[in-house]
Protein backbone atom coordinates (compact mmCIF):
# COMPACT_ATOMS: atom_id res chain seq x y z
CA UNK A 1 0.00 0.00 0.00
CA UNK A 2 1.02 3.27 -1.35
CA UNK A 3 0.33 6.59 0.73
CA UNK A 4 0.43 10.24 -0.66
CA UNK A 5 -0.23 13.61 0.87
CA UNK A 6 -1.28 15.90 -1.36
CA UNK A 7 -3.15 19.52 -1.04
CA UNK A 8 -4.19 19.78 -4.57
CA UNK A 9 -6.44 18.26 -6.57
CA UNK A 10 -8.70 18.98 -9.69
CA UNK A 11 -10.97 16.55 -11.98
CA UNK A 12 -10.23 16.65 -15.61
CA UNK A 13 -12.66 16.97 -18.14
CA UNK A 14 -12.30 13.41 -19.22
CA UNK A 15 -13.00 12.10 -15.62
CA UNK A 16 -9.44 11.64 -14.00
CA UNK A 17 -8.75 12.62 -10.57
CA UNK A 18 -5.44 14.89 -10.74
CA UNK A 19 -3.72 15.03 -7.57
CA UNK A 20 -0.34 17.47 -6.52
CA UNK A 21 1.22 14.72 -4.40
CA UNK A 22 4.22 15.66 -2.28
CA UNK A 23 6.27 12.81 -3.24
CA UNK A 24 7.05 12.63 -6.83
CA UNK A 25 9.02 10.27 -7.38
CA UNK A 26 6.91 7.19 -4.84
CA UNK A 27 4.27 8.05 -7.28
CA UNK A 28 6.03 8.22 -10.11
CA UNK A 29 7.28 4.16 -9.35
CA UNK A 30 3.40 3.26 -8.13
CA UNK A 31 2.50 4.32 -11.72
CA UNK A 32 6.10 2.13 -13.23
CA UNK A 33 4.65 -0.99 -11.73
CA UNK A 34 1.09 -0.60 -12.26
CA UNK A 35 1.44 -2.37 -15.26
CA UNK A 36 -2.61 -2.44 -15.87
CA UNK A 37 -3.71 -3.73 -12.69
CA UNK A 38 -6.62 -2.53 -10.86
CA UNK A 39 -6.15 -0.40 -7.84
CA UNK A 40 -8.39 1.28 -5.58
CA UNK A 41 -7.81 4.57 -4.04
CA UNK A 42 -9.30 5.92 -0.74
CA UNK A 43 -8.48 9.48 -0.13
CA UNK A 44 -8.63 10.60 3.74
CA UNK A 45 -9.14 14.11 5.30
CA UNK A 46 -5.69 14.58 6.71
CA UNK A 47 -5.60 14.46 10.74
CA UNK A 48 -2.84 15.13 12.83
CA UNK A 49 -1.85 12.11 14.79
CA UNK A 50 -0.15 12.21 18.77
CA UNK A 51 3.14 12.42 18.85
CA UNK A 52 4.79 8.91 20.08
CA UNK A 53 6.67 10.85 22.44
CA UNK A 54 3.61 12.15 23.79
CA UNK A 55 2.29 8.93 24.64
CA UNK A 56 5.39 7.42 25.51
CA UNK A 57 5.76 10.22 28.14
CA UNK A 58 2.04 9.57 29.51
CA UNK A 59 2.84 6.20 29.80
CA UNK A 60 5.83 6.87 31.84
CA UNK A 61 4.16 9.17 34.15
CA UNK A 62 0.92 6.87 34.39
CA UNK A 63 3.93 3.92 35.85
CA UNK A 64 5.83 6.35 38.27
CA UNK A 65 2.76 7.74 39.67
CA UNK A 66 1.18 4.19 39.83
CA UNK A 67 3.93 3.10 41.82
CA UNK A 68 3.85 5.97 44.18
CA UNK A 69 0.77 5.05 44.92
CA UNK A 70 0.78 1.45 45.07
CA UNK A 71 -2.11 0.98 41.96
CA UNK A 72 -1.34 -0.24 38.46
CA UNK A 73 -0.51 2.23 35.43
CA UNK A 74 -3.69 0.63 33.68
CA UNK A 75 -5.80 1.40 36.72
CA UNK A 76 -4.49 4.96 36.52
CA UNK A 77 -4.84 5.46 32.76
CA UNK A 78 -8.55 4.37 33.42
CA UNK A 79 -9.11 6.75 36.05
CA UNK A 80 -7.84 9.61 33.78
CA UNK A 81 -9.98 9.14 30.96
CA UNK A 82 -13.00 8.75 33.23
CA UNK A 83 -12.15 11.98 34.86
CA UNK A 84 -10.80 14.33 31.35
CA UNK A 85 -10.90 11.82 28.55
CA UNK A 86 -14.06 11.54 25.61
CA UNK A 87 -17.21 10.06 26.22
CA UNK A 88 -20.74 9.19 24.80
CA UNK A 89 -24.06 8.46 26.11
CA UNK A 90 -25.80 5.45 25.06
CA UNK A 91 -29.75 4.75 25.64
CA UNK A 92 -30.22 0.73 25.35
CA UNK A 93 -32.35 -1.42 26.80
CA UNK A 94 -31.63 -3.58 29.29
CA UNK A 95 -30.96 -6.44 27.55
CA UNK A 96 -28.43 -4.86 25.36
CA UNK A 97 -26.35 -3.44 28.28
CA UNK A 98 -24.49 -6.06 28.76
CA UNK A 99 -23.28 -7.41 25.56
CA UNK A 100 -22.83 -3.79 24.41
CA UNK A 101 -20.61 -3.27 27.28
CA UNK A 102 -17.90 -5.87 26.85
CA UNK A 103 -17.90 -5.42 23.39
CA UNK A 104 -16.77 -1.84 23.32
CA UNK A 105 -14.50 -2.52 26.67
CA UNK A 106 -12.47 -4.91 24.14
CA UNK A 107 -11.09 -1.99 22.08
CA UNK A 108 -8.66 -1.27 24.49
CA UNK A 109 -7.61 -0.68 27.68
CA UNK A 110 -9.53 2.88 28.86
CA UNK A 111 -12.72 1.90 26.51
CA UNK A 112 -14.72 1.62 29.73
CA UNK A 113 -18.26 1.89 30.56
CA UNK A 114 -20.43 2.72 33.47
CA UNK A 115 -24.22 2.78 34.22
CA UNK A 116 -25.26 5.95 35.07
CA UNK A 117 -28.66 6.06 35.09
CA UNK A 118 -31.97 4.89 33.57
CA UNK A 119 -33.99 7.28 31.04
CA UNK A 120 -36.51 9.43 32.35
CA UNK A 121 -39.23 6.39 31.28
CA UNK A 122 -37.23 4.27 33.28
CA UNK A 123 -37.18 1.86 30.52
CA UNK A 124 -33.67 2.25 29.04
CA UNK A 125 -30.38 2.50 30.76
CA UNK A 126 -27.68 5.43 30.32
CA UNK A 127 -25.02 3.84 29.46
CA UNK A 128 -21.25 6.48 29.56
CA UNK A 129 -18.87 5.04 27.29
CA UNK A 130 -15.39 6.32 27.31
CA UNK A 131 -12.75 6.12 24.01
CA UNK A 132 -9.51 5.33 24.76
CA UNK A 133 -6.63 7.79 24.19
CA UNK A 134 -5.73 5.61 20.62
CA UNK A 135 -8.60 8.02 18.98
CA UNK A 136 -7.56 11.40 20.73
CA UNK A 137 -6.70 14.53 19.09
CA UNK A 138 -3.82 16.85 20.58
CA UNK A 139 -5.99 18.71 22.54
CA UNK A 140 -7.32 15.71 23.92
CA UNK A 141 -4.17 14.60 24.39
CA UNK A 142 -2.70 17.20 26.35
CA UNK A 143 -5.74 17.61 28.16
CA UNK A 144 -5.11 13.76 29.57
CA UNK A 145 -0.99 14.36 30.14
CA UNK A 146 -2.05 17.82 32.17
CA UNK A 147 -3.96 15.61 34.33
CA UNK A 148 -1.78 12.86 34.69
CA UNK A 149 1.00 15.64 35.62
CA UNK A 150 -1.56 17.10 38.21
CA UNK A 151 -1.88 14.11 40.04
CA UNK A 152 1.82 12.90 40.02
CA UNK A 153 2.41 16.50 41.51
CA UNK A 154 0.26 15.66 44.42
CA UNK A 155 2.10 13.04 45.35
CA UNK A 156 5.79 14.17 44.52
CA UNK A 157 6.21 12.05 41.44
CA UNK A 158 8.93 14.74 39.45
CA UNK A 159 7.52 15.52 35.68
CA UNK A 160 9.25 17.96 32.89
CA UNK A 161 9.95 21.58 33.68
CA UNK A 162 7.19 22.94 32.42
CA UNK A 163 9.20 24.75 29.69
CA UNK A 164 10.25 21.06 28.36
CA UNK A 165 6.67 20.57 28.69
CA UNK A 166 6.04 23.11 26.04
CA UNK A 167 8.22 22.75 23.91
CA UNK A 168 6.50 18.80 24.20
CA UNK A 169 3.07 20.23 23.69
CA UNK A 170 4.58 22.60 20.73
CA UNK A 171 6.00 19.52 18.82
CA UNK A 172 2.66 17.63 18.76
CA UNK A 173 1.43 20.85 17.04
CA UNK A 174 4.15 20.60 14.35
CA UNK A 175 3.70 17.11 14.08
CA UNK A 176 -0.05 17.35 12.11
Amino acid sequence: MKTFSFSQARVSPDGELCLQVDNIPMARQLVLEMKGKPYIAEVKEYRQKRSLDANAYAWKLMDELAQAIGSTKEEVYKRAVREVGIFRDFHLQEDEVQSFCRLWERQGTAWVTERLDYQQDGNNAVIRAYYGSSVYNTRQMSRLIDYIIEDCKAVGVETLPPEKLAALKEDWKHEK
